[in-house]
Parts: structure tokens; C-alpha cells; sequence
């Protein structure tokens, strides 16, 4: 059978550092969305199918679930949302 992805709105984050944690496979990661910093870490089970690096993306699904997206694999899949005004 064939399948097609939903179109699904998430909250990225580029990866601007990368340092490994104390816990094995573990990584801390800071993180930037164009207006604010933030560190958070990555668990073994998040990095278990690749190592995170610049660049790459930390992703937050509406539903809170959170995993991590090679840049090219990120940029080929998603596309920024324009942005909403505000009205005043």
C-alpha cells in the first residue's frame, strides 16, 4: 500500500550548538528560532539513528511530540508559514 503524510504544522528549531551530556548518547543542544535562544537535551533515543549537528532541527508536533530532523531532510519536507498580523 501507498500512503501520504498529512500536512502537519510544527515549531522548529535550528540547532546552534551541540554538546555531548553527561548521560551516554545524550546531547545538549541550543537552539534558535530566529527571535530567542533556548538549550534543551536530546536523549539516546532521540539521537539512536544519527548524531544531531549544526544546522539540523529540533521539532515540536502540536500534539508535544518532539524528535529531531536532518537539515536536508527538514528543508526538503517543510516550507516556512507566512507570518499573521496582527491587527491594531
Amino acid at each position: 500500500m501507498k500512503y501520504r503524510a498529512k500536512p502537519v504544522i510544527v515549531d522548529a528549531y535550528k540547532i546552534t550548538a551541540v554538546v555531548p551530556s553527561t548521560l551516554q548518547g545524550a546531547y545538549k543542544l541550543t537552539l534558535d528560532d530566529g527571535e530567542t535562544a533556548a538549550q534543551v537535551e536530546a536523549t539516546p533515543e532521540m539521537t539512536a539513528r544519527f548524531t544531531p549537528k549544526l544546522g539540523d532541527y529540533w521539532i515540536v508536533q502540536s500534539d508535544g511530540y518532539t524528535y529531531l530532523n536532518p537539515k536536508d531532510v527538514f528543508e526538503r519536507k517543510y516550507e516556512p508559514l507566512p507570518k499573521t498580523r496582527v491587527a491594531g
